[in-house]
């Protein structure tokens, strides 16, 4: 991990991401709390956080190909940002007076939401040639991306404590505006000379890879557990008296997380990703399962956020080490973010599915149900991602 940091232009990278990405993982619960603080229900704030996350996964590869086919970063970076940075605007000043405008404004902030991600993991096989070492900087990468879902939520309670549920989304965008920025002004963000097909070829689509689609199945299945916290957690804190308590349990899956991306970054695995993938994702899914004791103590059912999260870096580290070798060299930006838009489909899928079980369940039975279904999804996802079904062409052959 010292020898990806100690890299020149990394560490501000890393930086500048990480507040330019905090948006993302402040988000779905300043959504929620949004929407809940202005009086709606779980149903709505549900639906808005889905569809800020579904924006996302739409607008992720387009603005990744657009980046990939003119190799015009910086401005692609600064004019997403600054779209997005309305779209949050938008959805707070409309929640109290248009459904319609909300959810509009939440999509529009989802749609721009800059590729900082597609972008940075693109820039590390130039900074690190040596697979073993660009694994390592994956996982630092991912460590990164864990803090901020540490601090995301953390930041989300102070924000509503201190500006209210409408303001916290306005610091919340300005903060994204202003780590993106810093992010497209570092000299390695310049403009770079397109990766172009072969002579005849179509520039075609990563999706067209067969392996890089089951890769993508994994991805979307594992990750409708995690978008199923953000509302199990505010149900379990409503239901225990203590609305702050959601905030907490996503902040400590985080953390766990954060544990789970550091310890992959010091010890790193020697077999190859795609003997893994599938390993990681039947962990990943099972570790959620005991979030649906609803009728848990608080401190326990903290304790069982927490150790969910420990799996989800180790496996995007995996994922993002293996995706450039299913798909050609000049669909890197675009892969990538179909992994991320891929994670955003689950994330959404889960919190929708979870919205609604919960909203007409109840919070016991409806935390019980939408966990146990959520984690089914994820072990059959992980399942079919079997190391030879996502092996690149050269293994498989």
């Amino acid at each position: 991990m010292r020898n990806v940091l100690a890299v020149r232009g990394v560490p501000y990278l890393l930086a500048t991401s990480f507040v330019g990405r905090l948006p993302s993982s402040m988000a779905a619960l300043a959504f929620v709390r949004l929407v809940l603080d202005a009086g709606g229900g779980y149903g709505f704030a549900s639906t808005l956080t889905a569809v800020y996350i579904v924006g996302g996964m739409v607008g992720q590869p387009v603005l990744a190909r657009i980046v990939d086919r003119t190799g015009r970063r910086r401005p692609v970076l600064v004019g997403a940002a600054a779209a997005a940075t309305l779209g949050f605007a938008g959805a707070a000043l409309a929640v109290s007076v248009s459904p319609v405008a909300t959810l509009v404004a939440g999509l529009v902030a989802g749609l721009a939401t800059p590729p900082l991600e597609s972008v940075l993991r693109s820039l590390w096989p130039a900074f690190f040639p040596d697979p073993r070492e660009r694994t390592s900087a994956y996982a630092v990468d991912a460590a990164v991306q864990e803090i901020a879902f540490v601090v995301g939520p953390l930041l989300t309670a102070g924000g509503i404590l201190v500006f209210g549920a409408d303001g916290n989304v306005l610091a919340m965008a300005a903060v994204g505006l202003v780590g993106a920025v810093a992010f497209a002004i570092h000299p390695r963000i310049r403009r770079a000379e397109p990766i172009l097909p072969p002579v005849g070829d179509a520039h075609g689509s990563p999706l067209g890879s067969p392996p890089f689609r089951r890769l993508l199945v994994l991805v979307v299945t594992m990750a409708v557990s995690v978008g199923a916290l953000t509302i199990t957690a505010s149900a379990f804190a409503e239901a225990a008296g203590e609305p702050a308590l959601s905030s907490w349990a996503i902040a400590l899956n985080g953390l766990g997380a954060l544990v789970g991306a550091l310890l992959a970054a010091r010890f790193p695995f020697r077999a190859p990703p795609e003997r893994l993938v599938r390993r990681l994702g039947l962990v990943l899914a099972a570790g959620y399962l005991p979030t649906a004791i609803a009728l848990a103590p608080v401190g326990l059912w903290l304790v069982f956020a927490a150790l969910a999260g420990l799996t989800l870096p180790v496996l995007l580290a995996q994922v993002f080490a293996l995706t450039p070798a299913l798909v050609e060299e000049h669909h890197g930006n675009e892969a990538n973010a179909w992994v991320i838009s891929a994670f955003a489909v689950g994330n959404a899928g889960g919190t929708i599915l979870a919205g609604q079980v919960i909203g007409a369940a109840g919070p016991t039975t409806g935390i019980l149900v939408a966990v146990l279904v959520c984690a089914g999804i994820g072990l059959a996802g992980a399942a079919q991602a079997s190391p030879r079904g996502v092996a690149p062409r050269a293994s498989a052959d």
